[in-house]
Parts: C-alpha cells; sequence; structure tokens
C-alpha cells in the first residue's frame, strides 16, 4: 500500500497550518497593538446598535443609517467639547482684566518686564533688542518646539485611535450580519453549542453597553438639575459656577466608574469652599450640601446602584460592579468597556460550556443552567416573572431556537 499520497496531504495540511498560525499571530499582534482602538470600536457598536436597528429598516442605504446612528453619540460628544470650550474662552477673557496683580509673584522668574499693551511689546523689541534675546534663546526655543511636537504626537496618536474605533464600529454595524452568517456556516456548522454561547454573549454585551450610554444619560440629567436647583438656594457669590455645564461634564465624566464624577464634583466643591471661607465663614453650609448631594445623590444612586442595575439586567449586580471598578484598574482607560466584555465572555462560558468540560459530557446548546451567580434583583423580576427568570435560569436553547437567529433577522430583511 502506497502511502505516500496520505503522507503528501498531511505534510500539506501542517503547511496550512503554519501559514493559518503566522498570519493569525501577525493578526492578534495588530489587535493588541491597538486594542484599546477596538475595544472602544465593540462598545461604539453595541452603544449604537440598539438605536441603529430603530430605523435600519427605512433607510434604503445601509451606509445612512450607519452614520446617522454614529452621529447620535459622536455629535453629543462635540456639541459638549465645544460648549466647554466656549464657556472657559469666556471664563478666562473675564477674569483677563485682574490678571495684573498677580504679574509681581511670577515676573522674578520669568525675568520679564511688566507689559501692558502690544505697544508695549514693539516698543521693548525696538529699544532694547538684546533683552529680547537673552530672553527667547535658542534653548527656550527647542524646549518649546520639543513640548508642542509632543503634543502634537499625543493629539494625533489619539485621533488616529478615535478613528479606528470609529471604523471598527461602522463596519460591524453595517456588515455584522454577514460577518455572523459567516462564523455560522464556516466555523460552528453544526455546533450548536458556539451559536448558543455566541448569542448569548452577543444579547449581554448589548445591554451592558448600551446601558453604560443610558446610565450617563441619566447621570447628566440628574446632576443638571440638582446644580440647577441648588443654585436656587445659595448664598449670593457662592453659587455653583455654570451648573448646566457642569452637571453634563458630570455625565460624561460617569462612563469612567468609581472615580468618574468625583473629578468634576470634587474640585467644584473645594473652590464653593475657598469661595466660603474667603468671603464669610459662616456661608461654608453651601459647599457641605453641595458636596452631600453629589455623594448621596450621583455616586450612591446612580453608580452603586443605577448602573449595575441599567448595565448589567441579566448578570449579577456585584460582577458588573467589580468589571467596572477592576476593568480600568487592570487594563487604563479601555478597561471600562474591556472589563464587562471580559465578565460576559466568563460567564456564559461557566453557564454553557464549563459544567459539560468538567463531567466529560458532550457539549449541547441545551446545557444551558443557572448563572455562577444569579442576579438576585433582575429586571424581569416580580409578579409576573416565570419561574426560570426568578432563578436566574434559561430555558434549553433548541434547535428551533437555533434556526430563528433573531440578531440578524433585521439585517437580512435589508
Amino acid at each position: 500500500m502506497d502511502c505516500r499520497p496520505l503522507f503528501i496531504e498531511r505534510r500539506s495540511r501542517l503547511a496550512w497550518w503554519a501559514f493559518t498560525l503566522l498570519l493569525g499571530g501577525i493578526l492578534a499582534y495588530i489587535i493588541i497593538t491597538y486594542l484599546g482602538a477596538f475595544v472602544l470600536g465593540v462598545f461604539i457598536y453595541y452603544a449604537t446598535r440598539p438605536i441603529y436597528e430603530q430605523f435600519a429598516d427605512r433607510m434604503p442605504y445601509p451606509n445612512v443609517g450607519v452614520t446617522i446612528a454614529l452621529l447620535t453619540i459622536s455629535l453629543p460628544v462635540l456639541v459638549l467639547i465645544g460648549y466647554t470650550l466656549a464657556v472657559a474662552l469666556s471664563q478666562f477673557i473675564g477674569v483677563a482684566p485682574d490678571i495684573g496683580p498677580y504679574r509681581d509673584l511670577v515676573s522674578p522668574y520669568l525675568n520679564l518686564p511688566p507689559v501692558q499693551s502690544p505697544q508695549d511689546v514693539i516698543s521693548l523689541v525696538t529699544s532694547d533688542p538684546q533683552q529680547l534675546r537673552e530672553i527667547v534663546s535658542v534653548g527656550t526655543i527647542e524646549q518649546l518646539l520639543g513640548s508642542i511636537g509632543a503634543y502634537l504626537g499625543m493629539i494625533a496618536s489619539g485621533l488616529f485611535k478615535a478613528f479606528i474605533a470609529l471604523a471598527v464600529a461602522f463596519y460591524l454595524l453595517r456588515d455584522d450580519h454577514k460577518l455572523a452568517g459567516w462564523v455560522q456556516s464556516a466555523l460552528s456548522r453544526d455546533n450548536d453549542t458556539l451559536v448558543a454561547y455566541g448569542q448569548a454573549v452577543d444579547q449581554d454585551l448589548k445591554i451592558v453597553f448600551f446601558g453604560n450610554i443610558l446610565n450617563a444619560f441619566v447621570v447628566a440629567v440628574t446632576a443638571l438639575f440638582a446644580y440647577n436647583a441648588l443654585n436656587l438656594i445659595a448664598p449670593p457669590g457662592g453659587a455653583i459656577p455654570s451648573p448646566t455645564l457642569l452637571g453634563l461634564l458630570t455625565g460624561a465624566a460617569s462612563l469612567i466608574p468609581v472615580i468618574g464624577m468625583k473629578i468634576v464634583y470634587v474640585p467644584v466643591a473645594v473652590y464653593l469652599g475657598v469661595v466660603a471661607g474667603t468671603t464669610e465663614l459662616r456661608l461654608v453650609w453651601f459647599p457641605a450640601v453641595f458636596l452631600l448631594v453629589s455623594v448621596l445623590l450621583l455616586d450612591g444612586l446612580t453608580e452603586l446602584i443605577l448602573r449595575p442595575y441599567i448595565s448589567g439586567r441579566n448578570l449579577h449586580v456585584g460582577l458588573v460592579l467589580f468589571a467596572y471598578i477592576l476593568g480600568p484598574l487592570m487594563f487604563g482607560w479601555y478597561g471600562l468597556f474591556f472589563g464587562p466584555l471580559i465578565l460576559v465572555l466568563i460567564v456564559h462560558l461557566a453557564r454553557i460550556v464549563l459544567p459539560e468540560l468538567i463531567h466529560g459530557e458532550p457539549l449541547t446548546p441545551s446545557a444551558v443552567g443557572r448563572d455562577p451567580i444569579p442576579n438576585p434583583d433582575p429586571a424581569g423580576s416580580g409578579p409576573d416573572a416565570t419561574p426560570s427568570e426568578e432563578s436566574g435560569s434559561e430555558e434549553p436553547v433548541t434547535d428551533s431556537d437555533q434556526s430563528s437567529e433573531p440578531d440578524n433577522s433585521d439585517h437580512e430583511k435589508r
């Protein structure tokens, strides 16, 4: 019996596997290098998908619908940034005439004469060029250019990562049904367990990430009304500056869990305390009330109670909270989105696959059982909740359930 054809086939398969692993390693290296941008893109995709699904069937061109969905997220961010810069510029213009008294504090270190107007600058250049050369030396210019180059590099890197994230979200929104179809036909085939796992992960990621945006909106509205209401009882001269802007910034900062809102209301509380202490000490009650309302209403109600409930209705509240806390601490800024993603992957792996792996049983989608840590207060708990919802378990996934493919139905209509 000639074994050469079998040997040639095995060698060919080994060569293809080696080539596949090489390309997979290169792809993994690219993703790891820009992991934050890709994770942010996945977050934007899941955050905008519920919006896109509302009008996707009415749009004759998918690109237009995807663009509109992305603008619903990006436009408010751009408006908030522009509003912040406008308020900051107006505040600077308002305090610029009062900077004069502080010139004496910095002039000994900068070795600058008192310049009050452009005419003084021209007079300085024409009357004493040597003093200008001493101030603006070659070393100073090189240091200034180096600092400008570093800042421009940071800005360019941030814009490039934002472009990658938006591109990932754009093509996922437009072609996710094609990607899901390829995975199901080429990779999973008759593996219903993989399909059930992917659908469960997809549903929970949509809830978690869209809940993140919804939580930020709720925090922004709550802070906006709270700060403006506090200004109604504020003492003269000790009101909260730009309460509407601070409320919106508090909502945006709530995307960073644990410390997010504190970077807004803690400096404001310190500012109000300094103003009250330097004007009239008995007015210090207002900064105390402001800090108390911020801690109890924003940190207490929205961060510790509302965020886990909105962002993880099908997951245990404590697990979601730890994902939001530990994610940024371990992975950096993108850990805000990477932590919940890892949590969802682990929970459904333990719920669908792990029991069969441990007991050596065949992997089937009907192996769906209790969550590792059932949510004690799921969204469906109530008098009308089914027993499976109250216990934190789900019905087994049958073949008919798999064939329905609810996630791709909206896209197939297009």
